[in-house]
């Protein structure tokens, strides 16, 4: 849309009132595909002209608040230093936008679907480009500017009005095609015969005379923005946004545009964050469920257990199994251990129930916490689709470059109260981090015996204060929580002060040797909340 040539002939002429009379100070690219020119009328009066030879985003616009980066930019077009633009104007009435300069220098700015690029010419041969340099070197502008594509003629006896509209009138582009079939009432696949090609050519006569007096007129709806100089009734279920001139048109258009990018861009990568979570805990859910679902049959250890106890007298040392039919007639076999007593068998139903009994407990708790993650996750996802304020976007992409420079986003945090917080690793490269890293001498070091875990570390923030032992026994919890024991209902956790934790040369990831250590015994568990 910026490459319109009718919104490029309004830029020229404003350029021609803003710029016409001043010097060129500096040319230099900074960005892809974009270059910068700045020109002075004296010291302190600097406009900044910014060209994008992105076919996306292909033109040229005078920048507000602009300033130049202290490093990684290029000086161009070294000849024109200081140079006074003369004036500006469209070249050959094609998109083509040419600066004439002094000494018989003159900058064209092309804007074409294929290769939009800047020549530098010097007595009418192109003597640099912002692109592709070597290609146009010593060449005419004429030589290089694409001829209008044949075909379609618009004198065709069978052509459709539309193709007669599109080919005749081709530099109004597709918008002002489109309003021509509204304001004639036609649906464009009318055979354009004498009357209707009469018809065409007078409104577009009328267009022309309206365009002698534009106005700035940005339509925006959804993903749909639209430059215009004149009123588009096809349009008007669209917003309508009026500027003062040209340069503030062509400025607001990007301004909205880059920003329902930007929301559009943030929201999907969010989106697609937040689902990736989502999918992720209904597995996790699952995977617990399914436990549950076994842990809820501990009733039925219990009742073996009390068969066994009950009916000793029937069963001996070195049966496999023992047959009992119950009120209703039914025989139930329950496996027995051939070493063990019939009390022992008993016991051993017994303790299976305890453990699978407090299983449930600690299973129901966790579907609980990936219930209340997901209702989280959910209501984000709600807050996320009637997200459009771009402050609030900058500022979670602020935060989220924010965590990603902290290296400290790599653990697991947990805050037991206003003096203790526990960091935990979530793999082995994390686990050293956190202990060769981010530990203190005088912090504890929590890892479970006898099985694999992450490494754990209470920060106690003290170096003669030794921490409560609730706390201490909370900080084993979470150790033995984000371990391979994690569904034992007590387990050896060792501790001491990380000072006394070592890690050899040659030790792989992750692993260390403890000294002085402590032992206690806990329930894996994790504070409310997390």
């Amino acid at each position: 849309m910026l490459n319109n040539y009718f919104i490029l002939k309004e830029t020229a002429e404003y350029l021609n009132k803003t710029v016409s009379g001043k010097r060129i100070t500096e040319v230099y690219t900074q960005e892809k595909n974009k270059f910068v020119i700045e020109v002075t009328d004296n010291a302190e009066n600097v406009t900044a002209l910014e060209y994008s030879a992105d076919k996306t985003y292909n033109y040229i616009i005078i920048r507000r608040n602009f300033s130049k980066a202290g490093k990684n930019y290029a000086d161009l077009f070294p000849e024109i230093m200081n140079l006074k633009i003369t004036g500006t104007g469209i070249y050959n009435d094609d998109r083509i936008i040419r600066f004439m300069l002094e000494n018989n220098y003159e900058l064209y700015f092309t804007f074409f679907a294929v290769k939009p690029n800047c020549f530098l010419l010097k007595d009418s041969e192109i003597i640099s480009s912002f692109k592709d340099k070597s290609e146009f070197i010593n060449k005419g502008l004429n030589d290089i500017i694409p001829s209008a594509a044949e075909g379609g003629k618009w004198d065709n006896e069978n052509i459709t009005i539309r193709d007669y509209i599109k080919y005749r009138y081709r530099k109004y582009g597709q918008i002002y095609a489109d309003e021509a079939l509204y304001r004639l009432n036609l649906t464009g696949n009318e055979t354009a015969c004498v009357n209707l090609k009469e018809i065409a050519d007078k409104y577009f006569e009328q267009t022309d005379k309206n365009l002698l007096s534009p106005e700035y007129i940005l339509y925006k709806k959804g993903n749909k923005f639209v430059l215009s100089l004149m009123q588009l009734n096809h349009l008007k279920d669209f917003e309508k946004i009026y500027s003062n001139n040209i340069a503030e048109l062509c400025s607001d258009y990007l301004k909205s545009k880059k920003r329902f990018e930007k929301i559009n861009n943030f929201k999907s990568q969010r989106e697609k964050e937040i689902k990736g979570r989502l999918t992720s805990l209904e597995k996790k859910e699952e995977g617990l469920k399914i436990q549950l679902s076994h842990c809820l049959e501990s009733e039925t250890l219990r009742k073996y257990g009390e068969i066994i106890t009950g009916n000793a007298h029937l069963i001996k040392k070195g049966d496999k199994h023992f047959l009992y039919e119950d009120s209703s007639q039914e025989i139930i076999k329950i496996g027995l251990r051939e070493n063990l007593t019939p009390n022992e068998n008993a016991q051993h139903y017994f303790e299976k129930y305890k453990k699978q009994k407090a299983s449930v407990k600690l299973l129901e708790g966790k579907v609980k916490i990936i219930a209340k993650e997901k209702g989280k996750l959910k209501i984000e996802l709600k807050e996320l689709a009637e997200m459009d304020d771009i402050k609030k976007i900058n500022r979670e992409e602020k935060k989220s470059a924010e965590i990603k420079k902290d290296e400290t986003s790599r653990f697991r945090k947990f805050v037991l109260n206003e003096k203790y917080e526990v960091w935990v690793g979530k793999d082995s490269a994390s686990n050293d981090l956190l202990t060769t890293k981010y530990s203190a001498q005088n912090d504890l070091w929590f890892h479970v015996r006898g099985a694999s875990g992450s490494h754990t570390v209470l920060k106690t923030g003290s170096k003669k204060e030794l921490p409560p032992k609730e706390i201490i026994y909370k900080a084993a919890g979470i150790a033995a929580y984000y371990s391979k024991a994690r569904n034992s209902s007590s387990v050896p956790v060792a501790y001491c002060e990380r000072k006394y934790v070592k890690k050899k040369k040659g030790f792989r990831e992750g692993s260390v040797i403890m000294e002085k250590e402590k032992v206690i015994f806990v329930k894996p568990s994790i504070p409310d909340g997390f």
